[in-house]
């Protein structure tokens, strides 16, 4: 984007944008060090699965619960200091929406019940 598009887009006139068409995806792929590329679940069972890479995007993902949905949260390639604050976070979230976390991987994997939902035993 030019600096006259960074001017329109300023005053609300966005480009429009060539749409390519969506396929239905299971996976995401993503780069770390060294250029390997893995890929991680968008979903698992119909519950989304974010990956926090900022202590700013916590809040977009709790919105996810404060409109009454679950969530899962892994913090599996978030270095010790920036889980600890997620995971803080978090539960200031679960406390004042009377939520619940639930471990679903040791330390690395979390679910996130709003209020009334609760996981069935299988």
């Amino acid at each position: 984007m030019g600096f006259i598009g960074k001017i329109f887009k300023a005053f609300g006139f966005e480009a429009d944008e060539k749409s390519k068409p969506e396929k239905n995806k299971t996976k995401a792929s993503f780069k770390i060090k060294h250029g390997k590329v893995k890929s991680r679940a968008e979903e698992i069972d119909g519950v989304p699965v974010y990956y926090p890479e900022t202590y700013l995007q916590v809040s977009d993902f709790a919105d996810v619960l404060k409109k009454g949905n679950p969530c899962i949260i892994s913090i599996e390639y978030c270095d010790k200091d920036l889980s600890e604050k997620i995971l803080t976070y978090f539960e200031g979230v679960c406390f004042v929406l009377n939520a619940k976390r639930v471990e679903i991987e040791s330390e690395k994997l979390f679910l996130y019940l709003p209020e009334g939902m609760e996981i069935e035993e299988r």
